[in-house]
């Protein structure tokens, strides 16, 4: 097996951290550079001693250089700066890029595309696995009950997350749309609002807590005629996206230019 170079790319932040730490006791790669915003308290720390572990012998940096010696660049900043490190890179026709950073503009949307046609670049709103499997199934119930039925989507994380509705939530929107076979624009319900009134036949209403310290639940209920499906997931432990990032760091490792998704790495249906 070979041994994949790799870098993190807003390695000062929560889920940063734990890619950190799971790729420095992960065989299959040799870490070899983090980069931080510039003025960050992390800058010029020890990579290892950032993660909570011992010494790594390299430090955290601010230099975009230091990524262009590695294989895969996982990013997980923001998606202005995600955008334009696809930029950067596709400049430089390498290495191929991860991100899931949230929260995209329809120019930084525009940016990740363009960035596809120079290298390997995956881009996700959720690393989980399981997350991923959920999408699928969430298509898959749409295209079978039809557009007849109203959608309910919940989506509860911590208190310190930014952006609502979350990434993971408006990939459930599209999963449903997609199965539905046409585009629909979904009721957003402010946060901490509650559903007052079930969706009607081809509606799709997202609602949205932020409160303690809640990792990440999603349910999906499709409603209809005096009955109710639902399909949902629930994140336990961080280190679930951390390991679905190195699993898609590995898994593009040898992949040519282009937009991927996690259902790339999982070989599900388009």
């Amino acid at each position: 097996m070979n041994t994949i170079t790799l870098a993190i790319h807003g390695g000062a932040g929560r889920l940063g951290r734990r890619i950190l730490t799971c790729a420095l006791n992960d065989q299959r790669f040799a870490l070899k550079a983090v980069v931080v915003r510039a003025g960050s308290a992390a800058e010029g720390q020890d990579a290892g001693q950032l993660a909570g572990g011992n010494a790594s012998g390299f430090l955290a940096q601010s230099d975009m250089t230091a990524l262009l010696d590695c294989d895969v660049v996982i990013d997980v900043s923001s998606a202005a700066a995600g955008a334009g490190l696809s930029a950067y890179l596709a400049k430089n026709k390498g290495p191929k890029l991860v991100t899931g950073t949230t929260g995209w503009s329809a120019n930084e949307d525009k940016l990740i595309a363009q960035s596809a046609n120079d290298i390997a670049l995956l881009r996700s709103g959720n690393f989980s696995l399981g997350i991923t499997a959920l999408l699928q199934s969430v298509r898959e119930t749409a295209m079978r009950l039809g557009a007849g039925w109203g959608v309910h989507i919940h989506d509860s994380h911590h208190s310190a997350k930014k952006d609502a509705p979350s990434g993971t939530a408006l990939m459930l929107t599209n999963a449903v749309c997609v199965g539905w076979g046409q585009q629909v624009e979904p009721q957003v319900l402010p946060i901490g609002e509650v559903i007052k009134a079930a969706p009607q036949s081809g509606e799709i209403i997202i609602s949205v807590t932020r409160q303690g310290d809640v990792i990440g639940t999603h349910y999906v209920n499709f409603i209809g005629p005096d009955e109710t499906l639902q399909l949902s997931h629930e994140a336990q432990n961080r280190d679930i996206f951390a390991l679905g990032a190195l699993q898609a760091a590995y898994w593009i490792s040898d992949k040519p230019a282009g937009l991927y998704n996690m259902g790339d790495v999982l070989r599900l249906k388009p």
